[in-house]
């Protein structure tokens, strides 16, 4: 008994410290700048002010910052899943020369920060000319070594008989990847879409260099021009960061299976 006490009271301090940034903010979104700026103010606020939120949205393009992010988290998930899918069965399947050499060089993209070859990126996409463009957003996001190596490991631990006894049937290695494998990677590529989506939707560094217009930027950069802006007015702030969170929540809290399942999936042997 004392041994479960001590886990949750460890457990529910790791949530507490973990949410109160995030009740902070909701509670700072629905003050006045007197309350927040007042260091005898209470946490909670006395008389709420909810058309914050109205004030927010009116103060900046939120629907084409939505709507930016949007395109770019689906079109770049749909691109890595399937760039992994494909690889990952590749490298899991088959034999062929420089495969040991060909899936490290799939992973260095995992231990390379993107900070050190920032420079050559923002130059290449000047050369093919797609800066501020949609291009320039989803193509060089289009592979994953995440993906590659965590579908890798996922159809290592898959049934060989399957492929077998679909050769045997005549059927072709892309059938047999449509027909059979495919269908039983469902569940990993569940998992692991919710936490690209995430990854990709709160992407700020590339988005920076691919795109300097208004009318291109996406929520995170939408969110720190903003916050620019309206400098000292925090209610303001916290309001429209309130806003551009609500998505994720709703992706988070919807799929929060899929995302245990994801974080164990390349312990699959």
């Amino acid at each position: 008994m004392a041994k479960r006490i001590t886990v949750y009271g460890m457990l529910s301090l790791a949530v507490l410290i973990v949410l109160f940034p995030l009740v902070w903010m909701l509670l700072t979104a629905v003050k006045s700048n007197g309350q927040i700026v007042n260091p005898a103010a209470p946490l909670w606020p006395v008389h709420p002010e909810w058309g914050n939120f109205a004030d927010a949205w009116r103060q900046g393009p939120f629907a084409r910052w939505f709507w930016n992010t949007a395109v770019f988290a689906v079109a770049a998930t749909s691109g890595q899943l399937l760039s992994g899918l494909l690889a990952g069965y590749a490298f899991a399947m088959f034999d062929f020369p420089g495969k040991r050499l060909l899936f490290w060089l799939a992973l260095s993209g995992l231990m390379v920060p993107f900070s050190a070859v920032i420079v050559p990126v923002a130059q290449l996409l000047g050369d093919l000319h797609w800066l501020n463009g949609y291009q320039g957003l989803i193509i060089p996001n289009i592979a994953s070594g995440l993906g590659t190596f965590l579908f890798r490991q996922f159809f290592l631990g898959s049934p060989p008989q399957l492929g077998e006894a679909a050769r045997i049937d005549g059927a072709s290695e892309l059938m047999i990847f449509i027909r059979v494998y495919a269908p039983l990677a469902r569940p990993a590529v569940a998992a692991l879409g919710i936490i690209l989506f995430l990854q990709n939707w709160n992407n700020f560094l590339f988005p920076l260099i691919a795109v300097n217009t208004t009318r291109m930027e996406v929520v995170s950069q939408g969110l720190s021009v903003f916050q620019s802006q309206f400098t000292s007015q925090y209610n303001l702030i916290m309001a429209a960061a309130s806003i551009t969170i609500i998505p994720l929540l709703a992706v988070a809290v919807a799929a929060q299976r899929h995302i245990v399942e994801g974080i164990t999936l390349g312990a699959l042997d």
